[in-house]
C-alpha cells in the first residue's frame, strides 16, 4: 500500500474513506477525522499513480482493498475517483469502510483546480489544460494527468464536475447507511454540526469538536473562501457555469 506505515486501532474498528473531486475539501475532511474521531490523515492511503495498478481494472482496486480486509487500519484512504471506478465491489467497500463523499460549489472548484494545475506546470507537470484565465479552464476539455480520474471523455471540466457529483450523490442518497455526503461549506461554516453528522454515522459521539488548521497536511493549500469564484468569474463566466451544471446545483443548494 504505497510504503505507508499502517497503524490499526482496537479490534472490528470500520476503516474510513475520504473521496471528492480535485479540490473540494477532501484533506479538510480528512483532517476533521484525525481530530476528531481517531483516525490518521498522514500519513494516508492515496489512490493514486503511487498503487503502480491498473485502475481500470476493478479487480485490481478490490485486491488493494482485500490488503486491509477486517484489519482495523486507521489511515484513512483518499480517492478522486468517480463511483464508477468502486461500483463493482462497493457493497464490500462500504462493509469495510465508512465512505464519507465531500462536494463543493462547482464555480470554487474550479478556480482552486486551476490554480493547482497551473502550479503542477510550473513544477514541470502536465495535470491538466494549460490556460491563463479561469474562463479558459471552464470551457476546456479534461486533459493530461487529470484523466486517471475518469472513465470517459467530457466535453468541459464542468462537466467531468458534474459526472464525478452526481454519480456519487445518486449512490450516496439511495444508501445512506453506506456513504455520507458532506458538503464542504457546511463543514466550514457549521462545522460543529458538521462533526455531530459524522458522528451520527459512525456511531460516535464528540463533545467537543476541534477544527483542523486549513494549513495542515493539505496539497497547496489555498483560502478555502466560500465564493471565491466572484474575485475571478466574469458575468459570461457565470453565466456559462449555469448553463452546464446549473440543474446540478439547485439540486445541491448552491442557487
Amino acid at each position: 500500500m504505497n510504503n505507508v506505515v499502517v497503524k490499526l486501532g482496537k479490534i472490528n474498528r470500520k476503516k474510513a474513506a475520504v473521496i471528492g473531486h480535485e479540490r473540494s475539501g477532501t484533506h479538510f475532511l480528512m483532517n476533521t477525522l484525525a481530530y476528531n474521531f481517531g483516525y490518521i490523515s498522514a500519513p494516508w492511503f492515496n489512490f493514486d499513480f503511487e498503487l503502480g495498478i491498473n485502475f481500470h481494472a476493478p479487480q485490481a482496486i478490490l485486491n488493494i482493498l482485500k490488503q486491509m480486509h477486517d484489519k482495523p487500519v486507521l489511515n484513512i484512504l483518499k480517492s478522486h475517483h468517480p463511483i464508477e471506478f468502486f461500483r463493482d465491489f462497493i457493497d464490500y467497500f462500504a462493509e469495510q469502510f465508512f465512505i464519507f463523499y465531500i462536494y463543493r460549489d462547482p464555480r470554487d472548484v474550479m478556480v482552486s483546480n486551476w490554480k493547482l494545475i497551473n502550479f503542477y506546470h510550473a513544477q514541470g507537470w502536465d495535470e491538466g489544460p494549460k490556460v491563463s484565465t479561469v474562463g479558459e479552464f471552464i470551457r476546456s476539455q479534461p486533459r493530461g494527468a487529470m484523466l486517471r480520474y475518469q472513465k470517459e471523455q467530457e466535453p468541459t471540466v464542468l462537466h467531468r464536475w458534474q459526472t464525478h457529483v452526481e454519480g456519487w450523490l445518486n449512490y450516496a442518497e439511495k444508501n445512506k447507511d453506506k456513504v455520507l455526503a458532506i458538503k464542504y461549506e457546511d463543514l466550514n461554516l457549521d462545522f460543529d454540526n458538521a462533526v455531530k453528522r459524522i458522528g451520527a454515522f459512525t456511531k460516535q459521539e464528540v463533545v467537543a469538536p476541534k477544527r483542523p488548521s486549513r494549513f495542515g497536511n493539505v496539497i497547496k493549500p489555498g483560502k478555502g473562501k466560500v465564493g471565491a469564484y466572484r474575485e475571478y468569474f466574469s458575468v459570461e463566466d457565470n453565466e456559462f457555469v449555469l448553463s452546464v451544471v446549473g440543474e446540478t446545483m439547485k439540486r445541491l443548494g448552491y442557487l
